[in-house]
């Protein structure tokens, strides 16, 4: 009974006791059937085996596809931009309708900048920034947000209207500013430049810039005295 047990324990002895069943005068049909009995606890062990890996495989399927579930099906935290949001964005970069245009110009010649507002016409409606930057070729754009756009420009010279007392063929003589770099003679005095005191002489070569005529010519009043 020992014996039978240990080669159900471990079948594959039962070659091992063979002779020793035989040398004890055993049946060979005993032998047989040992062997039989052998060979089917290994077939057993053997679909144990397999049954345990499948369980096995079947546990790591439900494990990836609950961890798949759990991580990556949940819904995106990530925006979803629609096409009215988009439709939005392309409207803020044209013009509409109420937004100021301001026309922003630094003269060199003083350092004087200009502002000049105006609504914006019918006929910008729509147009971008690209748009604006061909229609105002001259002019580089200084900003573009949803309610105006900023247009500058430097130019040589003194503002428009602006008045300037110099010097023109050693004469005090009062111009007048065109704001584009130019200007025009308005009066020329009789009063020498070189006979002006060193201080009022420095002034007129260095230009005296006024806005209003009336102080143009007060000082040219001070400068004759």
């Amino acid at each position: 009974m020992i014996l039978f047990d240990t080669i159900l324990q471990n079948p594959s002895k039962i070659f091992m006791y063979k002779k020793f069943f035989i040398g004890y005068n055993y049946k060979k049909v005993e032998v047989v059937k040992i062997q039989k009995v052998g060979c089917y606890i290994m077939k057993f062990r053997g679909k144990r085996t397999i049954s345990i890996i499948l369980i096995f495989i079947v546990i790591i399927f439900l494990a990836g596809y609950i961890y798949y579930i759990k991580f990556y099906n949940r819904p995106s935290k990530i925006p979803q931009y629609t096409k009215t949001s988009t439709d939005n964005a392309v409207m803020r970069e044209t013009i509409l309708p109420g937004e100021k245009l301001i026309f922003e110009t630094l003269y060199k010649g003083n350092g004087d900048i200009t502002r000049e507002e105006q609504k914006i016409g019918a006929s910008l409606y729509g147009k971008s920034k690209e748009d604006i930057g061909k229609i105002y070729s001259d002019w580089s754009i200084k900003e573009f947000s949803n309610d105006r756009i900023v247009l500058y420009r430097e130019e040589n010279g003194f503002p428009p209207d602006y008045y300037i007392i110099s010097s023109s063929d050693g004469y005090v003589s009062l111009f007048k500013s065109d704001g584009n770099g130019g200007t025009s003679l308005v009066e020329k005095t009789d009063i020498l430049v070189d006979n002006l005191n060193p201080n009022d002489k420095e002034r007129i070569l260095n230009n005296i810039v006024v806005k209003d005529i009336d102080e143009a010519y007060s000082i040219l009043a001070n400068l004759s005295s």
